[in-house]
């Protein structure tokens, strides 16, 4: 069994188990974790309802902030059952992945390549205007499916910083509209457009995107249009959302098998972490017990 099914399994557990969600006076908790963390006035809260956590007895509740300034970020925090405890750390099970809350959340809907029933899941939220993504990316494109075509799969997310990077974003919507006509080019376009970003000006990122479509023969009236009433900037943002949950704050920012790599690593550390994953696969199938 798989620790993504597992992870589901134990979210299943805890909703049977734990009954109702606890109430949250989010009034009372703002204020308290204002003091806590030491936010000042300026950071602007958003609360979640809590959820079942694959945690037992406790539930996930999430927390958004936020600034004037457009600052975004993501904490995430346990409640006990009658909501009044809060955990703030990592609790782990030795019975299951010490990565199961993150397993839970991380997507797996973005374009990929490797097999569906790869041993490790490489996802990676990325910034096409990053340059240290455009590292990372040269790294996992030049040496993942060359050594590892069978054990690894490797999952798109977009994560656009816009503040940093402002034709980011027309590139991830332009992926979708790309991907869309055929999904079959978006690693081709991925390839390209970082290896090709130093050309690219928020002034002329539309006008070398429809020549490369060109060139590739797609639909340049409905790849314009795509871009033009921004088709895909829900599907963007919802990528977004999912990495904030996850923690992501810079890119690129993956997770291999739930372990987060917040850098871009060079080859000979990715592949220590890939190899990691793989021993840790083959001693939970034979003893399924510890940490599944």
């Amino acid at each position: 069994m798989s620790l993504f099914r597992c992870v589901a399994g134990a979210l299943l557990l805890s909703v049977i188990l734990l009954g109702a969600t606890p109430a949250v006076d989010k009034k009372k908790l703002e204020s308290y974790l204002r003091y806590a963390e030491g936010f000042m006035d300026n950071v602007h809260f958003s609360i979640e309802d809590p959820v079942a956590s694959p945690i037992p007895n406790f539930y996930r509740l999430m927390v958004h902030l936020s600034t004037d300034s457009g600052a975004k970020l993501d904490r995430v925090y346990y409640m006990t059952a009658d909501g009044k405890e809060i955990l703030n750390g990592t609790l782990w099970d030795l019975n299951k992945s010490p990565f199961a809350d993150k397993l839970s959340q991380i997507p797996d809907s973005g374009y990929a390549f490797g097999p569906a029933d790869a041993k490790v899941k490489l996802v990676i939220f990325s910034d096409f205007e990053c340059p240290y993504c455009r590292e990372f990316a040269k790294t996992v494109r030049d040496n993942i499916p060359a050594k590892y075509p069978k054990d690894v799969r490797v999952i798109f997310e977009d994560f656009p910083i816009e503040q940093l990077h402002p034709w980011a974003r027309t590139a991830a919507e332009a992926s979708h509209c790309i991907g869309d006509q055929n999904a079959d080019l978006f690693w081709e376009y991925h390839d390209w457009i970082f290896a090709n970003a130093t050309e690219i000006k928020p002034d002329n990122v539309k006008a070398k995107i429809m020549a490369w479509a060109t060139d590739h023969k797609l639909d340049t009236a409905k790849l314009g249009n795509c871009l033009d009433t921004h088709a895909k900037s829900a599907l963007v943002t919802q990528s977004e959302e999912k990495g904030r949950a996850l923690g992501v704050e810079q890119t690129p920012s993956s997770f291999a098998n739930g372990r987060q790599i917040p850098a871009a690593l060079p080859w000979k550390d990715l592949d220590i972490v890939i190899q990691m994953e793989l021993k840790r696969v083959a001693e939970t199938a034979a003893s399924p017990v510890i940490g599944r």
